[in-house]
């Protein structure tokens, strides 16, 4: 359980793990903690692009066993890779990757129904647009599943 990475600091390092695995969590609304990714032997460990771009991590990254890892400071990833990136496609590719990862982590984060009700929320002509079968497929759950949410959700409203 020795961290790499705190939910809430910056990460300082990117590393590759020698030998045992690190695991990448994060708090749901509930408060617990939900795995949401792993690295093991050989690969990246790091939460990169909050901590390329120096904001706060999303995860907690932490060992899952004894663990070991080679690390290079975040700072000198920064300028090895800003060396060579092409300038005209950082404004899109640092939004899109968000975007992505924010999506990634909001499935471990959020329940099925806290997704539908920020979905409809956020989109309220989607309920007229998308079928429901498309809106259960987005939101992992079965059709089924998401008419027992809009029921429940329906009966609350009735209360």
């Amino acid at each position: 359980d020795d961290v790499f990475v705190t939910q809430g600091s910056v990460g300082k390092y990117l590393g590759v793990v020698k030998s045992g695995y690190f695991k990448y969590t994060t708090l749901t609304s509930s408060g617990n903690e939900a795995v949401v990714g792993f690295a093991f032997e050989g690969e990246v460990v790091a939460d990169f692009y909050n901590s390329y771009n120096r904001r706060p991590s999303e995860i907690t990254i932490k060992a899952g066993t004894d663990a070991s890892v080679s690390q290079i400071n975040m700072a000198d990833v920064r300028n090895l890779i800003d060396a060579s990136f092409d300038d005209n496609l950082s404004p899109i590719i640092g939004p899109l990757f968000s975007e992505i990862y924010s999506r990634y982590l909001e499935l471990h984060r959020k329940t099925p129904t806290e997704r539908y009700l920020d979905i409809i929320g956020e989109y309220p002509q989607i309920l007229g647009t998308v079928s429901l079968r498309d809106i259960a497929s987005y939101l992992l759950v079965t059709p089924v599943y998401l008419s027992r949410i809009r029921n429940n959700l329906a009966k609350k409203q009735g209360e």
